[in-house]
């Protein structure tokens, strides 16, 4: 896959990969290395992302929660509407 590490990069990397089954290992490869960041809006604002998207593939409960905080903490009003849809429709 090679995503580099930059946020930019992985940012990049985030909304190229669509929520499709096809895409799983990837997602999980872009949240994996956005946790080596130190918190912040940004970096949380793409994990809520990468999860809510994990959790749209697959359906686990985990991916939903860790996204559904992460759109807490960031305080980016898409991404907290998108998990606010989610964890309505779960």
């Amino acid at each position: 896959m090679g995503i580099a590490g930059s946020l930019e990069d992985l940012a990049r990397a985030l909304r190229g990969t669509l929520p499709e089954a096809r895409n799983l290992s990837r997602l999980q490869e872009i949240a994996k290395l956005l946790e080596r960041f130190p918190p912040g809006r940004e970096r949380d604002g793409l994990l809520a992302v990468a999860y809510l998207r994990l959790f749209q593939v697959v359906k686990r409960q985990e991916y939903l929660f860790r996204g559904y905080s992460y759109a807490r903490t960031a305080r980016v009003e898409e991404v907290r509407a998108l998990a606010e849809r989610l964890w309505e429709e779960r």
